[in-house]
């Protein structure tokens, strides 16, 4: 179905005037063109203006469609490649600014010392050689970071997956003996931060959780077992990991910080902290209090047969009811509101011709093959 023509289709199924028309189709236009259209989760042939009518015809009245094209109109907020490429950006001197808090106190010595401390300026350049940067998600896009920041962090210290076999903590761990030799730095060729890098957190739970097991799980507790693993050791006695995210919901950023101190009690040798590019307000988040209109259409809309058991039960809001509008261009988060990101699945055993029909805006890609 051509634009145009999905455009004549959404206008008559939203009764709009000329006037408003018009209106609407200017925003959505720009829109379209600045942003929707390069959704990545769209297949070939499928364009906003097409999803956007599908999405609003499962809605069986006017007023239910104003509220949801409301949401679109005035809540959706869609991260962009040129947009998360720049919270990739300001990543490096978020970290650089945690690491001085580190070397101030360590010294004893107010932030602002370690500029014209000499003993601090080669703490930092110290710290700086021995830190590792892993990517922990294909999302994290270490590439573009590694890019970002050539000739101020070495090749060397950044690798693309969590998982390093013992042949690359070997190479790592001898490159790090010749970059201390040559900068005249004494130090154990070991490293002493380890910054642990992924896109997005909604909830916090992927980086680290604890199950009702009272076991850790997460990418930050498989990474530090894996490091304990194998003959190689990568880090130094008493090392830091810094875990972070280029963007977060903030209950997903206070969350992190939580657990990862929690976390800390239980792994002693370690100590751990998280930093973010940017969080999200907490006013961006959907709720029933804020948008009781929005919540009511959510619930009423609502196909349990969308539900896995990754996902768990009542996913309205949103995995964990993170009520989020948003849209990465890559993917749509769970964390989102699910009218925007899920299909009506019927394989699913809870899957029934009387539940409502859920038909997506912006497709999600599942990471679970099992639920693909």
């Amino acid at each position: 179905m051509k634009a145009d023509q999905a455009k004549r289709l959404v206008s008559r199924l939203m009764n709009w005037d000329d006037e408003r028309a018009t209106q609407e189709f200017a925003w959505l236009g720009i829109m379209a063109g600045y942003k929707f259209d390069h959704y990545q989760g769209y297949s070939a042939g499928h364009r906003f203006f097409v999803h956007l009518l599908q999405w609003l015809s499962q809605y069986p009245t006017q007023e239910d469609r104003e509220t949801a094209y409301d949401l679109l109109r005035r809540l959706v907020v869609m991260i962009t490649q040129s947009e998360m490429h720049h919270l990739v950006n300001l990543s490096g001197p978020v970290i650089e600014r945690s690491m001085r808090k580190a070397v101030a106190a360590m010294q004893g010595i107010p932030f602002y010392e370690t500029y014209d401390s000499e003993a601090a300026v080669q703490r930092l350049q110290q710290l700086r050689e021995r830190t590792l940067y892993v990517g922990v998600s294909d999302g994290a896009r270490i590439d573009v970071f590694r890019r970002f920041y050539e000739g101020r962090i070495s090749n060397e210290q950044v690798i693309p997956m969590a998982e390093i076999s013992e042949t690359k903590r070997k190479d790592l761990l001898g490159k790090l003996s010749k970059r201390l030799a040559k900068a005249g730095i004494e130090a154990e060729a070991k490293f002493e931060w380890i910054c642990l890098i992924d896109d997005f957190t909604g909830s916090g739970t992927s980086s680290i959780r604890k199950e009702e097991s009272g076991e850790w799980d997460g990418k930050v507790a498989k990474f530090i077992n894996g490091c304990n693993e194998g003959q190689t050791q990568l880090l130094s006695k008493g090392s830091h990991v810094l875990v972070h995210h280029y963007l977060a919901s903030a209950e997903a950023a206070g969350n992190v910080s939580s657990d990862l101190q929690k976390y800390q009690i239980h792994n002693a040798v370690h100590t751990f902290s998280a930093t973010f590019s940017h969080v999200l307000r907490d006013a961006d988040v959907i709720a029933a209090s804020s948008e009781p209109e929005l919540s009511r259409l959510l619930h009423a809309r609502y196909d349990p047969s969308i539900e896995t058991d990754h996902t768990g039960k009542d996913i309205w809001l949103g995995f964990k009811e993170g009520g989020l509008p948003m849209i990465l261009e890559h993917n749509c988060p769970n964390n989102s509101v699910a009218t925007l990101w899920a299909r009506t699945n019927p394989n699913s055993k809870k899957y029934s011709p009387d539940n409502p029909l859920m038909s997506p805006l912006f497709p999600r890609r599942q990471r679970h093959l099992d639920v693909r």
